[in-house]
């Protein structure tokens, strides 16, 4: 897909789904804390509709009637499961690590910042080869605002003393393309998520500045 290019400073990026496939450990240890907990099988599908909101929202759209008031306790024990029990499961897309390497080399700052707890965080990028971040943070701290995610960028922006024009946000849900218009950045989506396989037209429907292939198309959006 051809791309327009755009002068970027920092480029804060999802983790899940964006750039590593999490999906299927995602659903994988909602089902197996639900087994855990004696909860029946849920809905798989109804889930890539609620993607970029929370786990606690992916819990409990999950969950079967009758059991949505359970989603509290499935939430926890998720988080006694992930991602340790599924960390096998969870590994980059094709090229991430090789577009990582260089958007560095041209002065690119590359900031992590997902809504997963800290510690998964941590977790999953220790996996990389590349360990050059200038920065990887959790939104979920950030809860309490309205828009945790739009808050977390913008704090970066303002950590990295960079201008919200020459900033992307790249993510894989219509919520993503949302939080960076709120948080005044360029908006770029990748389509190797959950919904845009299932749901691309809500993606489409948020009209993002760049709807890109996967992540290491970045290289040909952003200026050398």
């Amino acid at each position: 897909m051809a791309q327009r290019s755009t002068n970027v400073d920092l480029v804060v990026t999802d983790l899940g789904g964006t750039m590593v496939r999490t999906d299927e450990a995602i659903i994988a240890a909602v089902r197996q804390a639900a087994t855990e907990l004696g909860i029946p099988d849920g809905h798989t599908d109804p889930v890539y509709g609620v993607f970029g909101t929370s786990i606690w929202q992916y819990v409990h759209t999950w969950l079967p009637d009758g059991h949505k008031d359970r989603t509290d306790e499935c939430h926890a024990r998720f988080w006694e499961l992930f991602p340790h029990a599924v960390l096998d499961q969870i590994t980059a897309f094709d090229g991430v690590e090789e577009a990582l390497v260089e958007l560095k080399r041209r002065g690119v700052r590359i900031a992590v910042l997902s809504g997963l707890k800290i510690e998964s965080i941590e977790q999953i990028v220790a996996t990389f080869r590349f360990q050059d971040w200038d920065a990887v943070r959790s939104s979920m701290p950030l809860k309490a605002a309205a828009d945790s995610r739009a808050e977390g960028i913008r704090r970066l922006v303002e950590e990295f003393g960079v201008a919200p024009q020459r900033t992307i946000y790249i993510g894989d849900t219509d919520h993503d393309v949302r939080q960076a218009r709120k948080a005044g950045v360029i908006a770029a989506v990748v389509k190797t998520g959950g919904q845009a396989r299932k749901h691309l037209h809500k993606i489409e429907a948020e009209d993002p500045d760049h709807l890109l292939t996967s992540w290491p198309d970045l290289v040909y959006v952003i200026a050398a």
